[in-house]
């Protein structure tokens, strides 16, 4: 696939997540989909990233993800983003306790590597700004 086809995936993606279709956000995978994210104790797979995404939306119902960059170089697509929402539900962490809602406002920023064969996303790398998060949200001092 050309570039610009692999930018349209990765688009449809973050459209697919702000629709909260995560029907369409999971089709976009490939079936070994496997998803690096912090806090996480091993790469996420397709069903584990979609249950990720599940809980993301809970936990902010109006979470949105803009995309401020992107470059494609191959099968590689790099998405820069701001992430936003309030913390209107319980936020869940990797040990399987939850944040309880605090009603803050929440601005994260992050970037995202995500690998593409015939046109699906095959593995993403997340590097999202999870520290700032938690203080934002004041379950962590800010930093």
């Amino acid at each position: 696939m050309s570039e610009q086809e692999n930018s349209n995936v990765v688009q449809a993606s973050y459209a697919a997540w702000n629709a909260h279709d995560l029907e369409t956000y999971s089709q976009l995978r490939t079936e070994d989909f496997l998803r690096e994210q912090p806090g996480a104790p091993a790469p996420l797979n397709r069903a584990q990233g979609r249950l990720f995404a599940q809980a993301y939306q809970t936990a902010f119902l109006d979470a949105h993800i803009e995309v401020t960059l992107l470059i494609a170089q191959g099968n590689y697509v790099v998405a820069h983003t701001t992430a936003t929402g309030t913390h209107t539900g319980p936020l869940r962490t990797p040990d399987g306790s939850a944040i309880p809602a605090t009603g803050k406002q929440m601005v994260m920023k992050a970037s995202e590597t995500h690998e593409l064969q015939g046109g699906k996303i095959v593995r993403s790398w997340s590097f999202a700004d999870l520290a700032s998060l938690l203080g934002q949200l004041g379950v962590m001092p800010p930093m």
